[in-house]
């Protein structure tokens, strides 16, 4: 059934004409509940003043009374306003079906470009420089001091398309510009490739239309620190899916279990407060700590007073995030297999290894996704379908970019305990002196006593500084550095493994290209296979 004679002016307002009458629906159509379709009407025939009235379009008694009552009130014979009257009820009928369809309104068009432009992303893709040359067009956009962070957020962000999609939890103070952030990186997106909420609730999730979220970039502006919002994001990025069972009363009032279920592989891109320590939880997210120094402050101080004083080219900024939709929209569906994953080795006092060694091997193929059209494309034997494969420089890079969150990931203090601690060291190695009180602290570094006195507990705990003297009723206790290594050995264990695993790649990528000299590097351009990866 056509609905050629409803006009929506919006969810509220619809109007249906034909030769006889002109029904406006007042409120809309509710779309709670299903069963019934109550509804608010102003009919109107010719010059006659409407008639008013709410009625149920669903209740035959209800209907044949209004066809009545129009067919006394202006004289129509019964069947002109019978066939009216139902042909406006069929009509309503599919507008709703089609809004319960689609509960988020009207689908929205598929983002569409230029062959112009499509050949461009190629050849983008396929540039050698294209890693120095995304850091470049980031910065453009606005992304500034962070260019680490945005390389490894937009490659995330990449892998939406991929079976096994990346994701990224970013942690800072409030006021450092994680909305700011999240907001340039989501207008980099193709549309219909992502889904960008301010705050999802503990339950949301179970409530979701699959296609909402299959495939998809999903942004969370303020992720909440409870463990009913985070274990069912864990569970849906390591499962794909999501099962509730719960109990719900029918109609007639009787209790039983209702069963949702939610689908899909997506990628998740939210940010936190850094005062909750992510880490421990062993979440199978990458944890990004955003720039919050000093220099940083002045960076984006500078950038705003000149974006309010007008020098900054914002046609140049939408043309750049133009390009990189582009560049998402092109990338294809691709099988990765990384032939050097079993020579990736971690040190064995890491905590969380497991976690970890498959963040890292995750992040691998991640980056050599993105990097399709510039590595060699194979074909399985037995099944015919293509591979491409991982390439030692995106070993490298992904060793480069996530080097300090692995760092961090060793560290036993918490990354606020860890900034101050460095500041510490810093602030005693000037002053000359070994000893220091909180009042000193207090002098030198604009600090919230409570916040200064969660950092010296937590130091002293973990036995990097220890009480020299003092009383707590008197001036309070003095302190000193116990030079304890901090470290443990983890952060140079950390680098040699990375170096020798390097080595070892390298001389196995060397001794294998020397067995297949002829080996040629294709792009993909024609894979349209589901992609399957082989680190899960």
């Amino acid at each position: 059934m056509n609905t050629n004679n409803l006009q929506i002016i919006n969810p509220h307002f619809i109007i249906y004409s034909d030769s006889l009458f002109t029904i406006d629906v007042l409120g809309g159509v509710d779309l709670q509940q299903i069963e019934r379709m109550i509804c608010t009407l102003r009919i109107t025939h010719k010059n006659y003043p409407p008639f008013r009235t709410t009625l149920d379009l669903y209740n035959d008694n209800q209907n044949d009374k209004l066809i009545r009552t129009l067919c006394d009130k202006w004289s129509v014979t019964l069947m002109e306003v019978s066939k009216s009257v139902h042909s406006f009820i069929c009509q309503i009928e599919t507008y709703k079906l089609e809004r319960l369809h689609y509960p988020q309104g009207d689908k929205d068009k598929s983002f569409e470009m230029s062959e112009e432009e499509e050949q461009t992303a190629k050849k983008y893709l396929a540039n050698k420089n294209l890693i120095p040359n995304l850091k470049n067009d980031l910065e453009k956009i606005g992304i500034l001091g962070e260019e680490e962070n945005a390389l490894i957020l937009f490659l995330a962000m990449a892998s939406h398309k991929s079976e096994n999609p990346f994701s990224v939890l970013c942690l800072a103070k409030s006021g450092i510009g994680k909305s700011y952030l999240l907001n340039k990186l989501a207008d980099c997106m193709p549309k219909n490739s992502f889904s960008f909420h301010t705050q999802i609730s503990e339950n949301a999730l179970y409530y979701f239309d699959s296609k909402q979220i299959d495939g998809k970039t999903l942004f969370i502006e303020d992720l909440e620190w409870t463990n009913q919002m985070l274990m069912p994001l864990s569970t849906l990025q390591t499962q794909g899916k999501l099962i509730k069972t719960r109990a719900t009363k029918n109609k007639e009032g009787m209790i039983h279990s209702t069963t949702f279920e939610v689908a899909g592989k997506l990628c998740l891109i939210a940010c936190a407060y850094s005062e909750k320590n992510y880490e421990q939880l062993s979440l199978p997210f990458l944890c990004l700590h955003l720039n919050h120094s000093h220099a940083q402050d002045i960076n984006v101080m500078e950038y705003q007073k000149r974006c309010k004083a007008g020098l900054i080219n914002q046609t140049e900024i939408i043309q750049t995030q133009r390009k990189l939709q582009c560049v998402l929209a092109t990338l294809k569906s691709a099988n990765i297999i990384n032939p050097f994953a079993t020579l990736i080795n971690l040190p064995e006092d890491l905590p969380h290894p497991r976690k970890t060694l498959l963040l890292l091997l995750n992040f691998i193929e991640t980056i050599t996704f993105f990097r399709q059209f510039q590595r060699e494309s194979v074909a399985d034997e037995q099944t015919g379908e293509v591979l491409i494969k991982t390439h030692p420089e995106d070993i490298e890079l992904a060793f480069a970019l996530l080097k300090n969150s692995l760092f961090r990931r060793a560290d036993e203090l918490s990354t606020t305990a860890r900034g101050f601690y460095n500041w510490l060291n810093k602030y005693l190695s000037e002053a000359e002196t070994k000893q220091f009180t909180a009042l000193d602290i207090r002098k030198a570094k604009r600090i919230h006593p409570r916040t200064l006195n969660r950092y010296l507990q937590e130091l002293t705990l973990f036995h990097y500084i220890q009480i020299a003297g003092g009383n707590k009723y008197r001036g309070g206790y003095g302190y000193k550095i116990t030079n304890l290594n901090e470290d443990n050995g983890l952060n140079i264990s950390i680098e040699n493994a990375l170096k020798t695993t390097l080595e070892n790649i390298n001389t196995e990528h060397s001794r294998t290209v020397g067995q297949n000299p002829t080996t040629n590097s294709q792009p993909v351009e024609n894979n349209q296979k589901t992609s399957k990866t082989t680190t899960k």
